[in-house]
């Protein structure tokens, strides 16, 4: 198999078998329970994607893991390991807040950059906090 064919393969075939281990180990789960895990997944996908609104809400809430993973993937091909990129989308949003409520009558044409730096400049510097208190711990557990 030429290397062209084995990346190929791995981008796809590792993905599928994943997520077929994902339903089978959960369809063991819902046979335990009692239940039929064909009905639990086909409930499951015709909930998430069966309509316009669940659709929607499924995008709505994977927006902060994609973006989370995304976030992951810059530091990684850096040489980077960052385990905390949830939590600098949390303290992101708070800088952003707080820049809004801090000047609340301000024009939006400039309100809404100064959130975005704000929140760009809270999610930067919230890792540099968990080091500082390092005291005999590694970072990841302080």
């Amino acid at each position: 198999m030429s290397p062209r064919h084995s990346a190929l393969a791995e981008a796809v075939l590792v993905p599928l078998a994943t997520v077929g281990f994902a339903f089978l180990i959960s369809g063991l789960v819902v046979l335990m329970i009692g239940e039929n895990p064909l009905v639990v997944a086909r409930l499951m996908i015709a909930g998430s994607l069966g309509s316009s609104e669940g659709l929607g809400y499924t995008l709505f809430y994977t927006t902060d893991f994609i973006f989370a993973g995304l976030a992951v993937a810059v530091a990684y091909q850096a040489g980077l390991f960052n385990i905390g990129a949830d939590g600098q989308a949390y303290v992101a949003g708070l800088g952003v807040t707080l820049m809004a409520l801090a000047l609340p009558g301000l024009n939006a044409w400039l309100l809404v950059p100064l959130c975005i730096g704000a929140g760009a400049a809270a999610g930067a510097l919230w890792p540099l906090f968990p080091p500082g208190c390092k005291r005999g711990a590694a970072a990841t557990l302080s």
